[in-house]
């Protein structure tokens, strides 16, 4: 099959036999130039004027409808006076103009003839460019069919579409958030002045952000003539198009094909609707690779699950959700236990300074919107700062924790999403974006449904296994945590304040009275109390506080983020609340030796036997707290 160029080549040699001067011009990003011609041309301000008339109107145009513009030029030609301009067309557009030149008046009926003539060079140039693109569709379908990867997809894509329109770079770009992530991108002549163009647009031009916002595509046919919109991409790269490529339901343009070419471009209409015809081929590819992926990584989630303990499971399902759910750049994962819900894994938050913040359900029932059906059946919402206040909402649902104030400042949408199990909601994923009102959308929430169904399975079986390591973890008697937690605790934190350079207080607690109980009354009322001095300890301390019973009526509590001064009153709580227990006119008392980080060690066995030679003190003293 001829190419194009081919036919529009072979046009004069074709009218070679006829008289005069034959030429064939094409449009460009200046106006329309000499492609070929049958002998030598010269400049004719006649011709010009035929030739940029049939371009303007679509239909021929001859010298005598120039006699005005000959008297204008004062100008009397002795050579060929008379032009025929006639437009060739590919469908409907006109992509040449033939253009004939001679000393005699061209007749109606060779003005027929050679219009004819044209219609059927114009067929042939439309049934070339039908041939490219059912070929390009073809070879672009048979290439994606077999790329089971979103990588795979792109790759195949960039080779065949550069190829094709003769461009000489592409790159398939992905926004995520304020900026764009090349997925994948193909260089054809290894020019490393253009690698550099095309990839510093990638920050610099705003074009690529008008495309995101408007879903149309931008054609360029010469970037010499737009540098002040471009920038430094000027004199690198001639030539550029950004366009679309559409996946369903998005609210706006998330994925984006850039090509470019070193000299300047003139793209044809018949060339832009098969680069959106190719796009719209691309897109639905990228949307079967992306829902595989989706599978994939649930998969791989639930061949973890086995062996991942829960905190590291949390931690792995939020930053799935937020690399597979469109329009998410941060998140945070609440995980109920028993009442209320805790932060259990975040992205783009610090979770350390989360952790000491809880939730009722109604609380989350407020941020979530107040719908009571919509949260028992586990169906995602949007909230966006375009139609109401994210900060506003959040101080609704949380009390004004300044923490979550300053984090939900930032954020201008958030999906949020109930994960259900057998009608329980067992966690609250939110998903945040900074940047974008319309971040999520149909797709988003399309892509919610499909992941939390699997994951809801997922955690309630992290729960179950975490249920049962806190019940290998704690006190049967007095349902606070043993000895077992209490080292696994105070290793944490240990960790956790050096790594933060955070205090935290070391208190041990040794009950006095407490063997004349047992002794007098019997182990059923020893049990009574040690189950009332445990409730009188949780009465005193915050939800962050660790308190174990360490054995026999000794008892500790490990302090996050408190200094001695601090703890020396808790712990005189703690002596108060304790005195205040009697049964059957016996009462109770506490000797506590405490240990600050980093003041009085900064490893454990250290802080272990500061605290315990302070409380032996206590009990020598017969006072309820010794402290250096």
């Amino acid at each position: 099959m001829p190419s194009r160029e081919q036919v529009l080549n072979t046009i004069p040699e074709l009218l070679a036999q006829q008289e005069g001067l034959v030429t064939v011009w094409l449009p460009d990003q200046s106006g329309l130039r000499l492609h070929k011609a049958t002998g030598q041309w010269k400049p004719d301000p006649f011709e010009q004027a035929a030739i940029y008339e049939a371009y303007r109107q679509g239909s021929s145009a001859t010298s005598k409808e120039t006699e005005i513009g000959r008297r204008r030029f004062s100008y009397r030609q002795k050579s060929y006076c008379n032009n025929l301009a006639i437009p060739l067309c590919e469908r409907d557009e006109v992509v040449a103009i033939l253009n004939l030149r001679r000393y005699r008046a061209f007749q109606p009926r060779e003005q027929a003839c050679f219009e004819h003539f044209a219609r059927t060079i114009s067929n042939r140039l439309s049934w070339i460019a039908e041939q490219a693109e059912i070929q390009l569709l073809n070879q672009l379908s048979a290439s994606l069919a077999s790329a089971h990867s979103i990588q795979g997809v792109v790759d195949r894509a960039m080779v065949l579409l550069v190829s094709a329109l003769g461009m000489q770079q592409g790159v398939i770009l992905q926004q995520l958030g304020s900026s764009l992530r090349p997925l994948g991108h193909y260089d054809a002549t290894a020019n490393q002045s253009m690698v550099g163009g095309l990839e510093s647009i990638l920050t610099e031009n705003p074009l690529f952000w008008e495309v995101h916002r408007s879903g149309r595509p931008i054609f360029i046919n010469d970037l010499t003539q737009e540098a002040s919109s471009i920038g430094s991409m000027a004199g690198r790269i001639g030539s550029l198009v950004i366009h679309p490529i559409a996946l369903p339901d998005t609210p706006r343009t998330r994925v984006m094909l850039c090509l470019a070419h070193s000299e300047p471009r003139w793209w044809r209409q018949s060339e832009q609707e098969l680069l959106a015809l190719a796009c719209r081929s691309v897109g639905l590819a990228l949307e079967g690779a992306i829902a595989r992926k989706r599978l994939e990584k649930v998969l791989e989630l639930s061949g973890q699950a086995a062996l991942s303990n829960s905190e590291n499971l949390y931690q792995q399902v939020l930053d799935a959700a937020v690399e597979l759910i469109p329009g998410a750049e941060a998140g945070s994962l609440l995980v109920r236990k028993g009442e209320r819900f805790y932060f259990e894994a975040t992205v783009g938050y610090d979770l350390e300074s989360l952790r000491g913040i809880t939730f009722r359900e109604e609380e989350h029932l407020v941020w979530y919107g107040g719908d009571l059906e919509g949260w028992q059946k586990g169906e995602a919402r949007i909230l966006s700062n375009e139609w109401t206040s994210i900060r506003n909402e959040s101080v609704k649902s949380s009390s004004s924790e300044p923490t979550l104030r300053a984090y939900t400042e930032r954020i201008q949408s958030n999906l949020a999403i109930p994960i259900l199990y057998q009608g329980n909601v067992l966690a609250l994923l939110n998903l945040d974006n900074f940047h974008g009102v319309h971040a999520f959308g149909k797709d988003s929430l399309e892509a919610a449904r499909f992941f939390v169904t699997p994951v809801a399975t997922l955690l309630h079986e992290a729960h179950t296994r975490q249920c049962l390591k806190e019940a290998a973890m704690t006190d049967s008697l007095t349902g606070l945590a043993n000895r077992r937690a209490f080292n696994s605790y105070f290793d944490e934190e240990l960790i956790r304040s050096k790594r933060y350079h955070q205090p935290f207080t070391l208190l041990l607690l040794d009950l006095q009275g407490f063997k004349t109980i047992n002794d007098r009354l019997g182990h059923a009322f020893g049990d009574e109390a040690l189950v009332r001095v445990a409730h009188a300890l949780q009465q005193e301390s915050r939800e962050s506080d660790g308190l174990f019973r360490l054995g026999g009526d000794e008892f500790a509590a490990l302090l996050p983020h408190t200094p001695a001064e601090q703890a020396i009153h808790v712990a005189k709580r703690y002596v108060n609340a304790i005195q205040a227990i009697s049964l059957q006119g016996l009462g109770l008392s506490a000797n506590i030796g405490l240990a600050a980080y980093p003041e009085d060690g900064t490893e454990k066995e250290a802080l272990m036997h500061i605290a315990d030679e302070w409380m032996y003190a206590a009990k020598e003293q017969a006072v309820g707290l010794v402290h250096g």
